[in-house]
């Protein structure tokens, strides 16, 4: 017997609009809801990358105009 899980709001929100536990939480559920868990880590691990990227170029901005 398959249980279903609620929907959940999260799953359907863009990856960018989310927190990383919130990300890392509907990664987890796709998963276990049969999403490729590859693809998963792949989306996952790019928007960490991106806004770390994007942390890093805004502190080194102000850096330099100062």
């Amino acid at each position: 017997m398959t249980q279903t899980r609620p929907h959940e709001p999260e799953d359907d929100m863009p990856f960018a609009e989310l927190d990383a536990r919130a990300r890392a939480d509907a990664a987890l559920r796709r998963i276990r809801d049969g999403s490729d868990p590859a693809r998963e880590a792949f989306d996952l691990a790019n928007t960490m990358n991106d806004e770390a990227v994007g942390r890093l170029r805004a502190t080194l901005r102000r850096w330099f105009r100062r």
